[in-house]
């Protein structure tokens, strides 16, 4: 999950790390009298990357264009994320920027460094062509692979990477991170400054990591996926709160494969959904939870049950789905069932019987027949 910038940089700041001097501001009544001379930036706080191109981020020259700003990000939508607060930081004056990056790389058990000597809105699609390392995701071996990577810089600025490296692979470490960067990275007289801070934390290793678990809950409204996912116990997450689909379905990958099948045929998935079936242990809370969440959006016009089973007995699962329908009144759009695997039969009959208004199918093609007719496309 990705933390808003303003959080991610108080983790900074605890681990050490030097940031622009700033304030978040909540409402525009809550903007203070700003000191000494511009120009500052204004950032819309959403977990989302890409806010400079959206226009989330803006230089201000003067104090009333900083106020003007922030009462206009602050009645505005990034990317479906409604701006709940804006990061005001002093702009860093006369410094060359850069680019660090710890990522973990779950494939190679290790972690992905990168250093390059520039910043920017394009500066990741630089990362894969230029020089990174792989190193064991031990402290010792992070700083290594900062170090070298700097190790032609001047003498002053490789002691200013190698300290920011040592700091940020104790935090990236001790925090469990999945990703943590700083774009652009800047340098002065005193070291590095992190002007930015992208900072992906891993929702399943909450249960150690209770302060984040705590930040979590305190910005409720910031972090509705994250919060969803400690209080009922499974990945709910919105990839689109103006989505048109809203699904119900079990396996990251196959939830993943599905939303990139949707996209690719014009629709406009609203959510990653990966109920656990195994965890239903007989009881339709899961699934009213998911129709819940579902129904809160205007915009969805169809919800699509895609449920692969192995050991999952699909007859239960249509009793299960069957008795949350019932029990959650605020869906009434058409629902389309694609289930697959143990018991397909029985659970096609049961549906039958009890909500034969709902569109059973085993083919995925099929089924995907079934939501383009109800959104009024031709069938792809």
């Amino acid at each position: 999950m990705l933390l808003i910038e303003s959080d991610g940089k108080a983790l900074f700041r605890a681990a050490g790390l030097r940031v622009p001097e700033g304030v978040v501001v909540g409402a525009i009544e809550e903007m203070p009298a700003l000191a000494g001379a511009g120009p500052w930036i204004v950032k819309a706080q959403v977990p989302v990357g890409g806010r400079g191109k959206a226009g989330g981020v803006v230089r201000c020259d003067d104090a009333a264009a900083v106020r003007s700003v922030v009462a206009r990000l602050l009645q505005s939508r990034i990317k479906g994320h409604a701006v709940q607060r804006c990061l005001v930081e002093r702009a860093v004056q006369g410094s060359d920027e850069y680019y660090l990056s710890l990522m973990l790389d779950p494939a190679a058990c290790a972690v992905r460094v990168a250093l390059l000597r520039e910043g920017g809105v394009e500066v990741e699609q630089a990362v894969a062509t230029q020089r990174v390392r792989l190193c064991d995701p031990e402290p010792a071996a992070i700083a290594a692979a900062v170090r070298e990577l700097a190790s032609d810089e001047p003498n002053a600025r490789q002691a200013a990477i190698a300290d920011i490296g040592e700091k940020l692979a104790a935090l990236f470490l001790a925090r469990e991170l999945m990703l943590a960067e700083i774009n652009p990275l800047f340098f002065d007289a005193q070291g590095c400054i992190a002007g930015d801070a992208k900072v992906v934390v891993d929702l399943n290793a909450l249960d150690r990591q209770p302060d984040i678990a705590a930040l979590i809950e305190r910005n409720a409204a910031i972090y509705p996926d994250a919060v969803r996912k400690l209080h009922d116990g499974f990945d709910y997450v919105e990839v689109d709160p103006d989505g048109e689909i809203g699904l119900v379905t079990t396996g990251a990958g196959l939830s993943m494969m599905l939303i990139d099948e949707l996209t690719a045929r014009g629709g406009k998935p609203l959510n990653f959904c990966d109920i656990r079936t195994g965890q239903l242990r007989g009881d339709p809370t899961r699934l009213m939870r998911v129709f819940e969440w579902i129904s809160s959006r205007p915009n969805v016009r169809v919800v699509l049950v895609n449920i692969f089973a192995g050991i999952t007995d699909l007859a239960e699962f249509a009793e299960l789905l069957c008795a949350a329908l019932e029990r959650t009144p605020a869906i009434k759009v058409p629902v389309v069932a694609r289930i697959v695997g143990n018991r397909f039969a029985e659970a096609r009959a049961v549906l039958a019987q009890k909500r034969p208004d709902i569109a059973v199918e085993e083919a995925l093609d099929r089924a995907l027949g079934h939501v383009d007719r109800v959104l009024g496309r031709p069938h792809a």
